[in-house]
This record gives C-alpha cells, structure tokens and sequence, in this order.
C-alpha cells in the first residue's frame, strides 16, 4: 500500500488540496479559469499516460502547478509566470516535501514562455527524473492554459489520435468559431509538448450543441 493509499496518505492529499485551493482563491483573480485548465490538464494527461508512463503522484503535482499557475498575476512587478513561482516556493501552508515543491513551482514557471533549460540554475538543479517530470507536465500545462485561452471554459472534452509522428487532439467545445490567431497561439503553445513527445501535435475541433 503507498502513502497516498493509505488512510494518512489520503489526509495528506486532502490537506495539499484543501491548502492549495485557498492560496489558488486568494491570489488568482480568476477562479473558474484555474479549475478549468487543472481539468484539461488531468485530461491530457491521462490520455498521454502510454507515452510518458507516469502515473498518480506525478499526476497530482501537475494538478496543484494547474491551480496555481496563474498566482502571479496577484504581483504586478513581476512577470506573472515567474512571481506564481516565487510563490508556490516561499509558501507554508501546502504540505509539500521541498522536492515536490521545486517540482510545482517549476511546472507553474514553466507554462509560459520560455521552455526549461540547464541554464536556469532551478532547474539544473533536478535530478534526471524530476527535469523530464518537469518537462512533460509543463508541456501538458501550457497547451491546457492555451485551450482555454479566453478563460470561457468551451472545451468540454479531450480524445487523443497517435499515428506515425503526430499526435491529433479532437476538442468538443461549445464555440462556433475558432479565430486563426488563437490557431496560432495553440501552435506555439503545444510547441514544448512537441519536444517531449518528438511528434507534431495538431488541434482538432469538434462544435457540440449548447442546448
């Protein structure tokens, strides 16, 4: 049985989210878009599970950076990307090891422009594991952000296509049109997760009925 099966492991889980959801409330100035973006997040990855082959710790640490990515915005001199990260690091109150800390506050840094890199001293700091962890849900991360890039939660499901070199995901949402810049604004932001995954990704979009 791991920690997180057992009844303490469990309260803990409950405790780093219960944390997590009053720090995303008190710095986030927009709510629903948080928990939409923690959702298409779960969603992709557990639809790209046969490719990263990571499994439910890594899968919570990706859903606390989701909630907490956007914090920064609560500090106007810093870049908001960077300031989310300043802050998940000096936080007490989520009950995090200091490695998983770095792990989320890195994920959260790391939604937004540019990609991780040895030469940030933070995340050179990794070890093999914990970079490519990194890597993966960033890349998760910023194409989630991006799907609800006009924070109107429309995507409404995911499903995921592999085939040779390529990665197509069909999008059910509730928008009748999907304007070309915010085309390619997906193509840049899926542009991380191309690396990861070494196959291009292409953004599919299926309208569903709001009635």
């Amino acid at each position: 049985m791991s920690q997180t099966d057992s009844p303490r492991g469990g309260q803990l889980e409950e405790q780093r989210i219960g944390s997590a959801l009053s720090f995303m409330e008190r710095y986030d100035p927009d709510h629903p878009h948080a928990f939409q973006v923690e959702r298409l997040s779960g969603l992709l990855f557990d639809l790209l599970t046969g490719l990263h082959r990571m499994g439910d710790p890594e899968r919570r640490l990706l859903s606390l950076a989701s909630l907490l990515h956007d914090i920064g915005w609560s500090v106007p001199s810093r870049p908001h990307h960077k300031a989310s990260m300043d802050l998940i690091l000096s936080d007490t109150t989520i009950p995090l090891t200091p490695s998983d800390r770095q792990i989320v506050a890195l994920i959260a840094r790391y939604h937004r422009k540019a990609h991780p890199d040895p030469s940030h001293s933070s995340f050179a700091r990794l070890n093999n594991k914990e970079k490519r962890q990194v890597r993966w849900s960033a890349g998760i991360l910023r194409l989630a952000d991006a799907l609800d890039r006009f924070h109107r939660s429309s995507v409404q499901g995911l499903s995921i296509q592999t085939g040779e070199g390529v990665i197509q995901i069909d999008c059910r949402t509730t928008d009748d049109h999907i304007p070309e810049p915010e085309t390619r604004v997906l193509e840049k932001k899926s542009a991380l997760l191309s690396e990861v995954t070494g196959c291009r990704i292409e953004i599919l979009w299926n309208q569903t009925s709001t009635k």
